[in-house]
């Protein structure tokens, strides 16, 4: 009996899914390309974009955090092992906490793409697009890549003994 519990809460673990906001949210199928070299077109379009958290800065009525742009899997995570497209801004108007919204972790938003805002990246000023978020997903910390490489088993011995 003991190993077939095992097996179930293994496949549930793996069914991760997004919050229905951001799953269900009705989103047009624009690339970040499209929409980066033709922003007046694609303004109060909706979408569902993901990437990594750069960073976040709080102002009065509202939080913008700066993305590092990921095409999305199917699970709506971000792909990582993918070359990145750009950056964009999620303006929020609930206040996104510095200490969770950590540089490097995985996030997935829904919102209208607003305008463009202007961001130094490196020693260069550019302007990115922005999105007025309704919604954001930020996803658990990640075990990819190598962490687990020594033993693969060790990650699911870890959630059960």
């Amino acid at each position: 009996m003991k190993p077939y519990l095992i097996l179930i809460f293994i496949f549930l673990g793996a069914c991760t899914s997004l919050p229905p906001a951001i799953e269900k949210a009705q989103v047009e199928d624009i690339s970040y390309h499209q929409i980066s070299a033709d922003l007046d077109r694609y303004k109060n379009t909706q979408v569902r974009w993901g990437g990594v958290v750069i960073g976040v800065e709080n102002e009065e009525n509202n939080s913008l955090m700066q993305v590092l742009f990921y095409p999305l899997d199917h699970y709506g995570r971000p792909q990582i092992d993918k070359p990145s497209a750009g950056h964009f801004v999620i303006k929020s108007t609930q206040f996104l906490d510095a200490e969770v919204y950590v540089m490097d972790r995985e996030i997935v938003a829904v919102g209208t793409i607003d305008n463009e805002i202007g961001r130094t990246l490196d020693t260069q000023s550019t302007e990115v697009p922005q999105m007025s978020s309704t919604a954001i997903h930020l996803w658990p910390i990640n075990y990819r890549g190598e962490y687990y490489g020594n033993c693969r088993s060790c990650y699911f011995r870890q959630l059960f003994w």
